[in-house]
């Protein structure tokens, strides 16, 4: 964790690590802005999460308070909570923690089948 202005932090696997280290990986995409308080302070950011087989592995974030975002996401990696139960938490509102709630339901990327690896 950079606690600078924006923070940015990360936990855990790299998207790239966990392509590396096999297993099936998805990865998910969420803006601030899709967080009902990122949309009131008009935060700029983003949150990242990878998940391998199901499980959350990594994850990264950039943007106001991301050093609170990545402690939920710090428990999931350590955790190794699955996927399905972070999507089915009931997150506070509004928090920028629901910008993770709002990745996890985005439809995810897989960049490596899309680029014919």
């Amino acid at each position: 964790m950079t606690f600078t202005d924006p923070e940015i932090g990360s936990v855990g696997l790299t998207e790239a690590d966990a392509r590396r280290d096999g297993g099936e990986v998805t990865v998910f995409h969420g803006s601030v802005k899709d967080s009902a308080r990122g949309f009131i302070h008009r935060g700029e950011g983003f949150v990242k999460l990878v998940a391998r087989d199901g499980v959350v592995a990594g994850a990264a974030s950039m943007g106001p308070c991301s050093g609170e975002l990545l402690g939920l996401l710090t428990l999931a990696v350590h955790s190794r909570v699955r996927v399905e139960s972070l999507r089915s938490m009931i997150y506070a509102y509004p928090t920028y923690h629901r910008a993770a709630d709002s990745a996890l339901w985005s439809p995810p990327s897989n960049a490596a089948k899309m680029a014919g690896a």
